[in-house]
């Protein structure tokens, strides 16, 4: 009996103990969450708007405010290109459309990216730095070219919610004792 109790209370804390790790482990960060960790600016760059999106009201000018205000949000300066070009790190937050009209179809087929791109160094040359993708969340889609605009919109919304929770799971606010 004693020897039943005993197994019984084992396998009750090997489960408290997993619960315990399995809740900690959810809390862990994921690499691209990890490399957004005290990112305190970004230059923002959108590419990819073309004349056949700019035809139906597409802009890069008001998808770029739209991400630059969520950026704000989060307590991230928006440094200019010049500023970016500087030897510091800063890294770049991009933003990739690639739209195209299908034929005989009033619709566009799309791919948006938002990613984040930093200066990094190989560990075996620390003399070698490039640019890397760190962080990137992508969505495809289809839409009727009246809905364009309105779709590019949402979607990158979407994925800028993504980067925020990230943002802020990575760069959790300080409490201030006092």
């Amino acid at each position: 009996m004693r020897k039943k109790i005993f197994l019984g209370a084992a396998v009750m804390a090997v489960a408290g103990v997993l619960l315990v790790w399995t809740a900690r482990a959810s809390e862990r960060l994921t690499e691209k969450q990890w490399s957004l960790t005290e990112i305190k600016s970004l230059y923002v760059f959108v590419q990819g708007v073309t004349d056949e999106t700019k035809k139906v009201g597409l802009s890069a000018e008001q998808i770029q405010t739209e991400v630059e205000e969520k950026l704000k949000e989060l307590g991230i300066k928006i440094v200019t290109e010049e500023e970016a070009e500087k030897p510091s790190d800063k890294p770049t937050l991009y933003v990739t459309i690639n739209a195209r009209k299908r034929e005989r179809v009033a619709a566009f087929m799309f791919h948006v990216d938002v990613g984040v791109l930093q200066e990094v160094e190989l560990v075996r040359d620390p003399m070698i730095q490039i640019m890397s993708i760190m962080w990137k969340k992508g969505r495809i889609g289809e839409c009727h070219s009246r809905k364009l605009v309105k779709a590019m919109q949402e979607v990158v919304g979407y994925l800028m919610d993504q980067f925020c929770e990230d943002y802020r799971k990575a760069n959790p606010p300080v409490e201030v004792e006092g």
